[in-house]
């Protein structure tokens, strides 16, 4: 039944496939708001919508519900899936908007076009309920298949990441020279005779950054070394357009879109073994403490003696290599420098996660292999120190010349979420608020060693807000910088290449136009969006991967651990696999409801509790390798026998519920 006083609430609507959606209000402090297919309207997921919000006389599931009132904002402009010919109609199949409706097309571009082509198509006409939308076809991808190997092609179009360059872009980069050259030595100090070394992943190809580290009677002295990609790509060529356009590379299995064309992100701009290099160098010295006691930024011409991958360093520096070279002394002042640098940062309050990267392993076909963790070596954490120091202290000159700058910047969690996360100590037996930083490292520091360490990382980074572009300076929370930017990464990431662009105007060398604050500020929520972007394709592919690797598994039962808890079910990690899947609550029996802070499930007809990070048995019942969605039957819980209802019957009683 309906309350007496309807209210009006704004958020983001996430629509689910079936129709239902629900409410995100802006109001922090509000619960989730159900919308009820046959209210939501012509929404779509993350459109900004305004809601009137009911709320039930007795408490239960679902306790507000309401209908979608207006859309104040749409968030899909653009729309891809197959191009299909029905009743003399050309429409869009397969799309991605939450519910099955066809898409009405028209081809006023004359794009060439046939059957079964995937299409990218602009919206022009939004119904107000779920059907009759109307677009323009504006690109066709061609014959994309269902298969593997298309993965990525697929969820690179969908999220609207280029598949090639522009001829005018690719001729830019062709009419670069082959390599670099004496009159490219002019003004830069010649670093060739430095021993420095690349140290990345053994698949990478695009490496923008060396390091040397020189030991001295009273401190270290540390050279970043990070391609010169400023001095190739002119501001507004089409290259920097491009670039820009991207805002970022996107790295996925096996696979990576560049930011840059393969002639300069694998080549030109790339610090290769033995090949002379342009770069910009920030060199630092650091007394034994791990204090910064001088810098300067400067370009030069380096020569990389050795392409180290992570692993290859850590044998080195564990004295299990047989490697030889030049370089060896300077790696092992650089580990000494860099657990002086680690140690600091601990001291200063930095939030140091431990999270092991999952790294999906696909054959040439595109089929995945095997799901491993990657583990974090000492060597990971050398080269991220040496990075960090970097960015910190280009952002330090940047600010001491006063010109408008971009900053990496990340606020404090939100209140909400610190109490899901006090919560969540308490079970554990820490007692202490997390109102401030040191408390939390106290946290991570107790339960370093236990049993759902990886759990308690992953919770605290997900209590935490993204970081961001920004050219106001609200700080780095995690890293506990009161200052930061990004510099290390201008093959990869535009933010980067702004950067360099900066240094080399404050340096008086005249290779680029200043940028007001306004126009830093555009572009700073700008490659904010495209790095979002990016990452939501990438975890996108990493779970279709996953689903495929997990198709084979199917009626099989294994171990996993609940890992999150949603309003509409329970997510479950493998401990076999590093993958994981959902249980619906609508599978189960009983009615269940979540508690505000979403650290447990509970029963209402018998009470019975599902708690975070509570141990159970599974089975997976299917693996939609569409979606990267896997869903699951739940046998038991801490060795309980559960009751499941089938699908049917979980049908039914939806319906018996009116939907809510």
């Amino acid at each position: 039944m309906k309350s007496k006083n309807p209210r009006l609430l704004k958020g983001i609507v996430k629509r689910h496939p079936d129709g239902f959606g629900f409410l995100i209000p802006d109001d922090s402090q509000h619960p989730d708001v159900y919308i009820p297919s046959s209210q939501i309207g012509s929404a779509l997921t993350n459109d900004r919508v305004q809601v009137m919000v009911h709320r039930k006389k007795r408490e239960g599931p679902r306790s507000y519900f309401g209908f979608v009132h207006s859309i104040l904002k749409r968030n899909k402009e653009f729309v891809v899936g197959y191009f299909e010919l029905v009743e003399d109609r050309t429409v869009i199949k397969n799309h991605n908007l939450g519910f099955s409706e066809d898409i009405l097309i028209r081809n006023s571009k004359n794009i060439k076009v046939q059957k079964g082509d995937y299409v990218k198509a602009k919206i022009h006409f939004y119904p107000e309920d779920a059907s009759s939308f109307k677009a323009d076809l504006v690109e066709n991808f061609g014959r994309i298949s269902s298969l593997a190997k298309d993965d990525i092609k697929k969820v690179m179009a969908e999220h609207g990441i280029p598949f090639h360059f522009s001829d005018e872009a690719l001729r830019e980069a062709e009419e670069l020279p082959v390599d670099v050259t004496e009159k490219d030595h002019f003004d830069r100090k010649d670093l060739i005779d430095k021993a420095f070394v690349t140290i990345d992943g053994a698949t990478a190809q695009d490496f923008d950054d060396a390091v040397f580290v020189e030991r001295h009677p009273h401190f270290y002295r540390l050279y970043v070394a990070i391609a010169d990609v400023s001095y190739y790509v002119q501001e507004n060529s089409f290259l920097d357009q491009e670039a820009f356009e991207r805002g970022n590379s996107s790295y996925f299995p096996n696979f990576c879109s560049p930011m840059l064309p393969e002639r300069l992100s694998n080549d030109l701009c790339s610090l290769k073994a033995e090949k002379n290099r342009l770069v910009m160098v920030q060199e630092m010295e650091f007394d034994f403490q791990g204090d910064r006691i001088g810098e300067k930024v400067y370009p030069a011409v380096i020569q990389s003696r050795q392409r180290l991958t992570y692993r290859q360093t850590q044998d080195i520096l564990d004295d299990l290599s047989s490697l030889q070279g030049a370089y060896l002394e300077s790696l092992k002042s650089a580990g000494a420098l860099a657990q002086i640098l680690l140690k600091k940062h601990i001291q200063d309050q930095a939030i140091h996660l431990d999270i092991s990267e999952t790294l999906v392993l696909v054959d040439k076909r595109g089929e995945t292999q095997d799901i491993i963790k990657e583990k974090r070596l000492f060597s990971h954490l050398m080269i991220e120190q040496f990075m960090l120091s970097a960015n910190k202290a280009v952002s330090a000159f940047l600010e001491k010349k006063q010109i408008p700058l971009i900053y990496r910047t990340h606020e404090p969690p939100e209140e909400k979420k610190l109490q899901s996360l006090q919560k969540f100590s308490k079970i554990l037996g820490f007692s202490q608020s997390f109102k401030s930083r040191k408390n939390l490292n106290q946290f991570l520091t107790q339960y370093k060693d236990h049993k759902w360490k990886d759990l308690i990382h992953r919770l605290i980074l997900k209590s935490f807000s993204q970081a961001r572009y920004s050219t106001f300076n609200k700080g780095h929370y995690g890293l506990n910088f009161s200052s930061y930017t990004h510099f290390t990464s201008p093959i990869r990431r535009y933010c980067d290449l702004m950067i360099h662009r900066l240094i080399k105007q404050v340096l008086s060398q005249k290779k680029c136009a200043p940028l007001s604050s306004k126009e830093l500020e555009k572009k700073a929520i700008f490659i904010s969006q495209k790095e979002q972007n990016s990452v939501k394709a990438e975890r996108r592919i990493t779970d279709i991967k996953k689903a495929r690797f997990l198709k084979k598994y199917i009626g099989r039962s294994f171990s996993g651990y609940v890992s999150s808890i949603s309003s509409f079910g329970l997510f479950v990690t493998f401990k076999q696999m590093f993958a994981e899947g959902l249980i619906r609550f609508q599978d189960l029996q009983g009615f269940w409801e979540v508690d505000e802070l979403q650290l447990r499930a509970r029963n209402k007809r018998n009470r019975y509790q599902i708690l975070f990070g509570d141990t159970v048995e599974v089975l997976i019942t299917a693996s939609n390798t569409s979606t990267g969605k896997v869903d699951l039957q739940l046998l038991s819980h801490k060795g309980r026998k559960m009751k499941n209802c089938s699908r049917e019957v979980a049908n039914e009683r939806w319906q018996m519920r009116g939907g809510k």
